[in-house]
């Protein structure tokens, strides 16, 4: 399955601006929901899948959504900005390819990078120690959102 972001519209079936309690009911009616353990609590907005892949919806003050961040998946899903497989590359290829589309704004060594005029951002936790070291070689998040999220 492909999760197609769509800044400025939407990631895969949420629509920023949709009423955020039908993004959920959108969101718990996508293939491979998996949903919480009896007891569990979620947040609003939350959702895990079988693939690995985590999404969290955010809700504007208008009840609306205004951001959805994705959380990589481990199989199956390959979420996609354009052509680009924002899991799947490396993140200095991913970083490359959106540099060619708009410009960005790299933080933290490339721990963090900001697209605004795409209103897309990238995210890991760490970067890789050396040449070898595959932790933090790929993004583990990104985040489509309204104009003005970023500030």
């Amino acid at each position: 399955m492909d999760l197609v972001l769509g800044p400025l519209r939407a990631a895969g079936p949420i629509r920023i601006g949709m009423p955020f309690a039908e993004a959920e009911r959108v969101l718990h009616s996508l293939e491979g929901y998996r949903p919480p353990a009896p007891g569990e609590r979620v947040n609003a907005g939350f959702a895990d899948f079988e693939s690995g892949l985590s999404v969290s919806v955010g809700r504007g003050r208008d009840g609306n959504v205004e951001a959805v961040e994705v959380y990589g998946p481990s199989r199956d899903v390959t979420v996609l900005y354009r052509d680009i497989a924002v899991f799947d590359f490396p993140a200095e290829e991913v970083i490359r390819r959106l540099s060619e589309i708009a410009p960005i704004q790299v933080e933290d060594d490339g721990m963090r990078v900001l697209a605004p005029e795409l209103l897309l951002s990238l995210w890991r936790s760490v970067l890789p120690e050396g040449p070898d070291d595959e932790d933090g070689r790929y993004f583990e998040a990104a985040l489509v959102a309204v104009p003005g999220y970023y500030g």
